[in-house]
């Protein structure tokens, strides 16, 4: 039997784009929320098209389960069965999905290099912007330290993004504390030369090369009062937050400051 092409590939180009708007309604929202799949979510039907990995549970069991990424932002509706129909069909649609959007995958960065990997290269070089959260590196606060490594050597080999809009926890004591309050981008350089961990990350980040737009945000929270070196080091971080440490990043990504 000969290949009959889907009569949608009849239509002119602007109304298949009308109607990939139609099945691809995004709600009005410009960024995709993606996360890990909360333990014991994992679909029942299998989803080859869909990686599965394993996670750290950040409560206090540090449970490790398997899971994988789902789209968590209400009001999305996407057909994305179509895709399937045919390459020229997939392309298209590719250029509205992943071209038109801003991926925020929050804290759940172990998802990723999975949810990146599971496209093809030319979709993924669709993506341009991408939102992070990077934790704390000292405790109460759970050290991503392993899994940013991975983030960034993936974005250094794989990616294509030119805008990251990063948030940085924080912790703020309730009253003040014996050492240093904030840091100028002077300091923090000056802490990255000893190899301080708790600027290991900006190193890693800084590998990747292509970021053209940095925008940092804090999000800073009251932490205990520090009883130790890395915690006054960390307190003081977490002012230096949207001055010193948002000059220290740029001037390492080579990008101008603002």
């Amino acid at each position: 039997m000969g290949y009959s092409p889907s009569p949608l590939m009849h239509a002119p180009a602007e109304v298949r784009m009308i109607i990939y708007q139609y099945l691809f309604d995004n709600g009005g929202n410009k960024k995709l929320r993606i996360q890990n799949a909360g333990a014991g979510k994992l679909p029942q039907k299998t989803d080859r098209r869909r990686s599965r990995y394993y996670i750290l549970d950040r409560s206090f069991h540090r449970r490790c389960y398997e899971t994988t990424y789902r789209l968590e932002t209400e009001g999305v509706r996407f057909c994305v069965s179509i895709m399937c129909a045919n390459k020229r069909i997939y392309e298209e649609t590719s250029h509205l999905v992943y071209g038109g959007h801003t991926f925020d995958f929050g804290s759940h960065i172990e998802a990723v290099e999975p949810f990146l990997s599971d496209l093809t290269p030319p979709s993924r070089q669709l993506i341009r912007e991408i939102c992070l959260y990077k934790r704390g590196p000292v405790p109460p606060y759970d050290n991503d330290r392993r899994e940013w490594r991975s983030v960034c050597q993936f974005l250094q080999d794989h990616g294509s993004i030119k805008k990251l809009r990063l948030v940085v926890q924080g912790g703020r004591p309730i009253t003040t504390w014996d050492g240093p309050k904030e840091f100028t981008a002077a300091d923090l350089k000056l802490l990255f030369d000893i190899k301080h961990e708790s600027l290991d990350w900006v190193g890693e980040l800084a590998r990747v090369r292509g970021i053209e737009e940095l925008e940092i945000l804090p999000d800073v929270h009251y932490c205990p009062q520090p009883s130790s070196t890395n915690m006054i080091i960390f307190a003081a971080l977490s002012a230096s937050i949207e001055r010193g440490l948002t000059e220290f990043v740029r001037t390492q990504l080579c990008l101008p400051l603002i």
